[in-house]
């Protein structure tokens, strides 16, 4: 299941995920925007709707299993982590609370990635539109979920976990192709990487790529993106995660 569509509907979402909380251009406010899940700590997350509309607003929840193949994000059904409730009805002014409720807990040190799909259900319609076309609106939010003996390291933690640290590794390389260039990015490590803010430095200056979210690279993954016109090479900086200051890449 490709989820290009997915993600230009949730533009909205993405581009917020320096806050705590996201609005996209409907009346749902979610929070947090980056829930996780440590066995050792958890069993369970909390996710929070909030109807900031005037009208009551149906939503459906589903937690679908997050992987990369092909330079593009795929998402599949799993059974593993459930929402609780996976629909609910939200009055005007009011909050919901959804828990994402962990049924089968990833390998001790290891870690799995899901995506949480929020949808807008449209209420039954007495008569078809005459553009034919209802409009149905959908947030995707990230979620981890790490096995016994292992945590996440984010970059913001002030105190070291228990258990082994999950780090993201990347590597980037530019290839210079018929259609461009593009900026490759590969994951070594186990935990995913979150970029944002990135840029190349180059004897020139700096070219900025993302001032805000450039995007996901998952563990044993390689995702690509555009480079601006002219621009063929360069040292590639980039706020990974949690991080407060930005970071250089290891080339390829």
């Amino acid at each position: 299941m490709s989820t290009r569509p997915l993600f230009a509907c949730c533009l909205a979402l993405t581009t917020a995920l320096a806050s705590l909380a996201i609005q996209a251009a409907s009346s749902i406010l979610i929070w947090p925007i980056n829930p996780l899940i440590e066995a050792d700590r958890q069993k369970s997350a909390a996710l929070w709707l909030e109807n900031r509309g005037q009208e009551p607003v149906d939503v459906q929840v589903r937690v679908l299993a997050w992987e990369q193949e092909e330079f593009e994000d795929r998402l599949t059904s799993q059974k593993q982590v459930v929402g609780s409730p996976p629909m609910a009805t939200l009055q005007p002014g009011k909050r919901q609370l959804v828990r994402l409720v962990n049924l089968e807990p990833p390998s001790a040190g290891t870690l799995r990635t899901y995506r949480v799909l929020v949808d807008e259900v449209l209420p039954p319609q007495p008569r078809p539109s005459q553009l034919g076309v209802q409009f149905q609106m959908r947030y995707s939010v990230p979620l981890f979920v790490v096995g016994p003996g292992a945590y996440l390291d984010d970059g913001a933690r002030d105190a070291p976990g228990q258990g082994q640290p999950l780090a993201p590794d990347l590597r980037y390389r530019v290839v210079d192709g018929s259609n461009g260039a593009f900026l490759y990015l590969r994951n070594l490590g186990p935990a995913p990487a979150r970029l944002s803010q990135v840029d190349l430095s180059r004897d020139s200056g700096k070219q900025p790529l993302a001032e805000g979210l450039l995007g996901y690279v998952l563990p044993g993954a390689q995702m690509r993106w555009p480079l601006p016109a002219g621009v063929r090479s360069g040292q590639v900086q980039a706020r990974i995660n949690e991080s407060r200051h930005k970071q250089p890449l290891a080339a390829e």
